[in-house]
């Protein structure tokens, strides 16, 4: 059994452990905000958002750069699930929790109660969608995914913490309120999905996908008004992503058929 890794594969390797650790620091960026005064802790859920979209991006990247270099593993490809796991699966739960506590009936029964479920439903969800991707997926999503990628979810909490904690949206809470309920909606959903059989493509795959993305989360870092906006602009993506992604998979899977029969056509005049 082969344990050397090479330099094409150590690269790709080296871009998945720096999404690791960006979702390890969303973590512990997200708990120094314990403690603060309402209000105080916006720019630590900032960067922990940011973090995740980090990740994200990272996470994206690794893939496509093992496949240039030709440096596939399968150390990357199992070191790929825990990254999930951590940067799009705690992480944001983790985020979700501390967001909640916002508000002066934080520590009411129902508050509580709301924060831990929530977060377990997110987790949880987490784990069986990439359990199941794991067993049931030998090309790793190559020919699109079953149930919605888990970043859909990390990206819906990391942009609407981002835009809910940056001027002039600091009005729009996400710990009480119809902006709230929009919010936790859109993760029970997200994490409905997840574990659902609607098929989705890979968004790394395609370039008309990741590029814009990419763009968007490196304009997230740059000073001044621009980036709310962007983070913005990022949610309706996922939102579309989510509405069209199966109607694309539909129709490619439409296209691949008819090709099959296409070709058993031909073979059979062949004969």
């Amino acid at each position: 059994m082969k344990t050397v890794l090479n330099w094409r594969q150590l690269i790709p390797i080296s871009i998945t452990l720096m999404a690791m650790l960006c979702g390890f620091f969303s973590i512990l960026v997200t708990m120094e905000s314990r403690g603060l005064p309402i209000g105080d802790g916006g720019v630590y859920h900032r960067w922990a958002a940011l973090l995740i979209m980090l990740a994200m991006i990272l996470d994206g990247l690794d893939g496509n750069v093992a496949r240039r270099l030709k440096g596939c593993s399968e150390m990357g490809a199992e070191l790929d699930t825990y990254v999930d796991m951590t940067a799009f699966g705690i992480a944001p739960a983790v985020l979700i929790y501390t967001v909640m506590l916002a508000g002066h009936d934080a520590n009411s029964a129902a508050r509580t109660f709301w924060r831990v479920a929530m977060t377990a439903a997110v987790v949880l969800s987490g784990v069986v969608r990439l359990a199941r991707f794991k067993a049931r997926d030998p090309h790793r999503g190559q020919m699109g995914y079953t149930g919605l990628p888990i970043t859909a979810c990390a990206g819906w909490v990391a942009m609407l913490v981002f835009v809910s904690q940056s001027k002039p949206f600091e009005r729009f809470s996400l710990s009480q309120g119809p902006v709230a309920m929009l919010f936790l909606a859109g993760v029970l959903s997200f994490i409905i999905l997840q574990v659902s059989n609607v098929r989705y493509p890979k968004p790394t795959k395609h370039p008309a996908l990741f590029i814009p993305m990419v763009v968007m989360v490196c304009v997230l870092f740059v000073p001044g008004k621009i980036p709310v906006y962007a983070a913005a602009f990022m949610v309706i993506m996922v939102l579309s992503y989510i509405m069209l992604g199966p109607l694309y998979m539909r129709r490619a899977m439409r296209k691949e058929l008819e090709a099959s029969a296409d070709a058993s056509k031909v073979t059979s005049c062949g004969q």
